[in-house]
């Protein structure tokens, strides 16, 4: 049975991955993926066919699916909301309450994001994923829960469509990340998933980045402010 050990070296598998191939870590996806394949075996095939396939390795691929003005981005926030037509609607987007939710949680776990990347750049949420495991702090709210749930899975399908798309090869990696996810979620057991204390109270329904009005700060997402 695979451990969250196990589970956090698939998202960093994973994560690796979505870097450009001329500056990934080989030596450390070696030593992930012997561990992946030992644990997890079906995602270490579903990998392996990403591995095996032509432009995997290829950094022209890469920078042309994914950089400079990409035709798949990979912030997945991208993919789930429709980008507001004028500057005024930018802070008023269903996207900016996306964003400020998981900059929340990752706030809440004390993961120190700075100003690198977006929250929801795909490669920074399995970093976080993976972190939030190894970590000594257990997560007895349900943030993860919501983290897989709310914001990484309804993402990734939108994604997988753009690759298949444009026909590219990172489009092999989703359903491994689906893989893992369903795995993660398993490994959570009976602990329920984090909700806010409006949707505790039925104000606003589970569904709060597409009819409600977006938080302005952190604090109204109302995620308790405990470091590790």
């Amino acid at each position: 049975m695979a451990t969250p050990r196990d589970i956090a070296a698939a998202y960093r598998l994973l994560e690796e991955m979505f870097i450009n191939p001329a500056l990934r870590d080989d030596q450390a996806i070696a030593f992930w993926f012997e561990q992946v394949r030992t644990s997890l075996p079906h995602v270490a095939k579903q990998l392996d066919r990403f591995v095996e396939a032509d432009g995997a390795t290829s950094s022209h691929e890469y920078v042309s699916t994914l950089e400079l003005s990409p035709p798949c981005p990979l912030y997945l926030g991208s993919h789930m909301f429709e980008e507001p037509s004028t500057c005024s609607g930018i802070s008023t987007s269903p996207r900016n309450a996306f964003m400020l939710e998981l900059s929340g949680m990752y706030e809440h776990f004390g993961f120190e994001l700075g100003n690198v990347e977006m929250p929801d750049f795909l490669p920074v949420m399995l970093n976080f994923l993976a972190i939030s495991l190894e970590g000594s702090k257990e997560d007895t709210l349900g943030l993860r829960r919501r983290m897989v749930e709310q914001y990484l899975l309804p993402g990734l399908s939108p994604l997988a469509k753009g690759f298949e798309k444009f026909g590219s090869v990172y489009g092999l990696l989703i359903p491994a990340i689906e893989l893992v996810a369903t795995e993660d979620l398993q490994q959570m057991g009976d602990v329920p998933m984090w909700k806010s204390p409006d949707e505790q109270s039925g104000k606003v329904s589970l569904n709060v980045l597409s009819d409600t009005k977006p938080a302005k700060s952190l604090k109204d997402l109302n995620i308790p402010e405990v470091r590790p």
